[in-house]
């Protein structure tokens, strides 16, 4: 998301918020590890993760898994991405039964990849 958020939303990628890579400065370059910086934010550590860094909770927060929950619950506007086009994308609606029950429940925003979007990649 930080890679495309500034160019394609506007948003300097600075204030997207996410599990972050690690790096190394070596010979005047900047290169991305395999591993993180912190902790991976799954489950109610998104949340949390958003506040230390805000001082606020979200206002809009996208997720697309059971992981996701505490994050889009926290936020005012939540929208769930439900990864059902099999044929246009690898299909992955396990691990989001938990998520699309809490979706019907709060009333979030589920966008089907198979009948919302017209170019999937």
């Amino acid at each position: 998301m930080r890679v495309f958020a500034e160019e394609t939303w506007g948003i300097p990628k600075e204030n997207v918020i996410g599990s972050a890579a690690a790096s190394t400065y070596s010979d005047g370059r900047l290169l991305r590890s395999g591993e993180l910086l912190g902790s991976l934010d799954l489950g109610s550590g998104k949340p949390e993760h958003i506040y230390a860094h805000t001082g606020r909770l979200p206002v809009l927060a996208g997720g697309n898994a059971d992981v996701d929950i505490e994050m889009l619950a926290a936020a005012r506007f939540a929208l769930l991405v439900d990864h059902d086009d099999e044929q246009r994308e690898f299909a992955y609606t396990a691990g989001a039964e938990t998520s699309m029950a809490k979706a019907a429940q709060l009333g979030w925003t589920v966008v089907s990849m198979k009948n919302d979007w017209t170019t999937v990649f």
